[in-house]
């Protein structure tokens, strides 16, 4: 009889910890669903380090590679304007 109450209370403790497990897992993946946007549609910066602490290092990775391409093509940018500058005031003399 009591070898009967703690089997039973040890299988409903494993049941409650797997349900947890997939319960947690499949709201991970809806959340994931609702937060995979396309990043390339982020217009500021800020906006890609939004839920940054719920991220997966992969996609860390992804969004600190887009942040240094958009940091490297403003920095051509400016370089290019600079360039303009510099060409029209060589040229006027």
């Amino acid at each position: 009889m009591m070898i009967g109450s703690i089997l039973f209370l040890v299988l409903a403790c494993c049941g409650l910890f797997v349900a947890g497990v997939c319960l947690g897992s499949w709201m991970r993946r809806s959340r994931d669903a609702e937060t995979d946007t396309d990043m390339e549609g982020v217009t500021d910066d800020v906006g890609l380090f939004r839920g940054w602490d719920g991220l997966s290092a992969v996609e860390r990775r992804q969004r600190l590679s887009l942040y240094q391409r958009r940091v490297r093509a403003r920095i051509a940018e400016q370089e290019r304007e600079w360039l303009r500058v510099r060409l029209r005031a060589i040229a006027n003399g």
